[in-house]
């Protein structure tokens, strides 16, 4: 770590009695826990309670000390649930006529009312989208039906909606467990002001924050890059918010469900200036916002890439309309290949190739990723020092043409002779996978350019021995025995593309049956048809076809530039 780090383990409540004024940063994410996670915290107090244990270690709170405040970098969901909790302690009270007990809660947790204007001295700020909704249904002992009159105002999955179900759901589960015994609300409150715990980290820079989250484990939603830049960028951005506001709104709405494991940020430096590393890159990015002006440049080029990435995992996306056709498909293979090191390299090629150039570019990457990493199982470590260094070439436009991205990778390039010997071996698990090898193989051998229905309800893959063992398909009859049986049914030389509906009829008879009612009959696809040629089905003959197979796939994966 570059900075001082403070480590401190302490009983929640007490922490929230105690520590200076926290802050949720104005532009950080929302509230975000469910009922489910609310109920299931708990049910873990409860739990602790119940069985008399001296401690209960509910997780880690990341603050930044600023001089006046602590900034909540990561932690906020854990901290709001405790205050939602402690505030219906002190509605309880309150609603029982104990104005005492309730105006000691207030004052202690969150904030002393002022004399004259009596308004609350806040202890606890939440974000903009959150902080009045705390205020007006946390600080403040509103009703029930407040709540949930209020809550009629928001769609089920608003973050508000979400902070005033989780009032009710504490308050439900208060009241179940004191029944009419108000002494318990003050066991409730002793276990979390000394047993429930939480280790506070109290660092000087929001980037020492990122590194710890690397290895910390958060029940809730934990902290990520493109929260922390967010609210870099909108602290940077002064005069300019409102734009790059509506930047950042762009930047969401197109990886909204499409980047679950939020690689975007990481593909979009890449594509940009280079390789970083992961736990490096917000400290990194953060140096470079380092005004409004850059941080209004920094959200445009974030918010442009979004759209091409987003287009990148759709092949539907408008955004290849004006592309070449064959475009679409290659794109929906590489999404197919799970090809993350394709993506910062075509990001780049976006705004400088023409169509049909990235086309070729987009060919030459399905091609590298099915030879490379499918078949011939390259280490990636090695292949990404390559693609690291391409999109710069094209940014800086040393790379104007696919034929110059293949020029420079052309020594991790598998030989024909490499492909087929890894080929012949190949044994795949991954059905979606090893359809879209047969169906393109299929495809290079009707010798046109046709497409062959690749829609898994009407076009099946088929095991020709199939996975489990059956009186048509034993070792004296296969000569597989069952220890290399798993490896020789996923070899790609045992499965074959057949119509849905007549596979149906044949499930697992024997092999002659299936040459007559099934494989016999699909003119569809060449290789499919040529096994009923063959005379019994086993060892040898699924390695004969895994052959023929590799021989046809060293010519249909195959890049010829000059």
């Amino acid at each position: 770590m570059a900075n001082f780090i403070e480590t401190e383990m302490l009983p929640i409540s007490k922490y929230l009695a105690t520590s200076k004024i926290l802050k949720v940063p104005e532009f950080q994410r929302s509230y975000a826990w469910s009922e489910d996670e609310v109920s299931q915290l708990w049910d873990d107090v409860v739990e602790a309670i119940e069985n008399n244990k001296n401690e209960y270690f509910i997780g880690p709170i990341v603050v930044k000390n600023n001089k006046e405040s602590l900034e909540v970098i990561d932690g906020q969901q854990r901290l709001t649930t405790s205050l939602i909790l402690i505030s219906i302690i002190r509605r309880v009270f309150r609603f029982s006529g104990d104005n005492e007990r309730a105006d000691w809660f207030r004052n202690e947790f969150f904030g002393k009312q002022d004399v004259v204007t009596l308004k609350t001295s806040e202890k606890f700020f939440m974000n903009e989208e959150n902080n009045e909704t705390f205020r007006s249904f946390v600080i403040a002992d509103s009703t029930k039906e407040n709540i949930k009159n209020e809550q009629k105002k928001y769609l089920k999955k608003n973050s508000n909606y979400l902070l005033l179900q989780s009032i009710l759901t504490l308050w439900e589960l208060v009241e179940n467990h004191i029944g009419s015994k108000n002494e318990k609300l003050l066991e409730l409150h002793n276990f979390l002001y000394e047993k429930v715990k939480v280790l506070v980290l109290t660092v000087q820079d929001e980037a020492d924050a990122y590194v710890i989250f690397e290895t910390l484990n958060d029940r809730g939603k934990t902290l990520d890059t493109m929260d922390l830049l967010k609210n870099h960028l909108f602290s940077k951005s002064k005069s300019y918010l409102p734009e790059v506001k509506e930047k950042w709104s762009i930047v969401k709405e197109k990886l909204f469900e499409i980047d679950p494991k939020n690689r975007f940020l990481s593909h979009f430096w890449s594509s940009k200036y280079g390789r970083s590393s992961k736990t490096g890159l917000f400290r990194i990015i953060r140096d470079q916002i380092d005004s409004s002006a850059n941080a209004v440049k920094f959200a445009t080029e974030l918010a442009s890439s979004a759209r091409v990435y987003a287009a990148l995992q759709n092949p539907e996306s408008s955004y290849w309309d004006s592309h070449e056709k064959k475009t679409k498909k290659h794109i929906l293979v590489l999404r197919l290949l799970d090809s993350q090191q394709s993506l910062p390299v075509l990001m780049a090629a976006s705004g400088k190739f023409d169509a049909k150039e990235f086309q070729k570019l987009a060919w030459i990457m399905v091609v590298m990723a099915v030879r490379y990493n499918l078949i011939c199982e390259g280490r990636t470590g090695v292949s990404s020092n390559y693609y690291s260094e391409i999109p710069r070439k094209i940014n800086s436009g040393d790379y104007q043409k696919a034929s110059h991205v293949f020029k420079h990778l052309k020594s991790i390039y598998p030989s024909d002779d490499e492909f087929k010997n890894s080929f012949l071996s190949k044994s795949l698990s991954d059905t979606k996978r090893a359809r879209y090898l047969l169906i393109e193989i299929e495809n290079h051998a009707s010798g046109e350019e046709k497409v062959v229905n690749s829609d898994p309800e009407k076009v099946n893959l088929e095991h020709v021995m199939p996975k489990k063992i059956n009186q048509n398909w034993n070792e004296s009859y296969t000569g597989v025995n069952s220890d290399e049986r798993s490896y020789y049914v996923n070899l790609l030389g045992n499965m074959a593309l057949v119509s849905k509906e007549k596979n149906k009829r044949v499930g697992a008879k024997g092999f002659e049956e299936k040459k007559s009612e099934l494989f016999s009959t699909q003119e569809e696809f060449k290789f499919t048809k040529s096994i009923a040629d063959v005379c019994v089905w086993n060892k040898e003959s699924i390695e004969d076809r895994q052959l023929k197979l590799a021989d046809a796939a060293v010519n249909v994966w195959k890049i010829e530039m000059a």
